[in-house]
């Protein structure tokens, strides 16, 4: 993180260590190669899922769908009053991280809708940014949308089903909690914004 590097840097890191590992391990250079392909074709269905996740969230973004589902959404909010709106806009944000698993990308999409309708209904923009850090964190454990977990559940070869159906009920779990907890944010005066 201090020099900046980012995936290039990392992987170029990742494969020198591959081609030194196989050297110090006294591997001709046909073995590496052969032991290489044999990764990469362990990585390369992970590898796919996570370019097609990626595509989708593209398509989502540049066809403004997504700026479409929030505008009509926010609309049909503001009769439900502080505590239905509050859980519409936490609802929002925990259903839009299976599809944005983007923490930044996410914050850029909702946060400006979200502060104006906490403006509007008359609770503090402390609520809104509470509702947007557990709606984005919680269902990280599930969502289709990640690379990371579809990255992760490739390599250790654990069918997205079977991941999705032991997570599931600990993740509902994590979203009720969190719902609760965003509740005395709605009802205690919060000072600063």
């Amino acid at each position: 993180m201090g020099h900046g590097w980012y995936i290039k840097e990392i992987a170029t890191i990742f494969f020198a260590m591959g081609v030194f590992a196989g050297i110090a391990a006294n591997k001709s250079p046909n073995t590496i190669t052969k032991l290489f392909l044999e990764g990469a074709k362990d990585i390369l269905p992970a590898a796919m899922i996570v370019g097609l996740a990626r595509g989708i969230v593209v398509i989502l973004e540049d066809g403004q769908i997504i700026d479409t589902i929030l505008f009509y959404v926010s609309n049909s909010m503001q009769n439900f009053g502080e505590v239905g709106t509050v859980a519409i806009m936490y609802l929002i944000q925990t259903m839009l991280n299976v599809f944005i698993p983007s923490g930044s990308g996410q914050a850029a999409l909702t946060i400006p809708i979200m502060s104006q309708i906490s403006d509007l209904i008359g609770i503090s923009r402390q609520t809104t940014v509470v509702i947007f850090q557990l709606g984005d964190g919680f269902t990280n454990m599930i969502t289709p949308t990640s690379g990371v977990l579809i990255g992760v559940l490739g390599v250790a070869r654990i069918p997205y089903e079977k991941w999705f159906k032991w997570a599931a009920s600990f993740t509902l779990m994590l979203i009720v909690i969190g719902f609760l907890l965003i509740l005395p944010t709605v009802f205690v005066e919060l000072n600063g914004f």
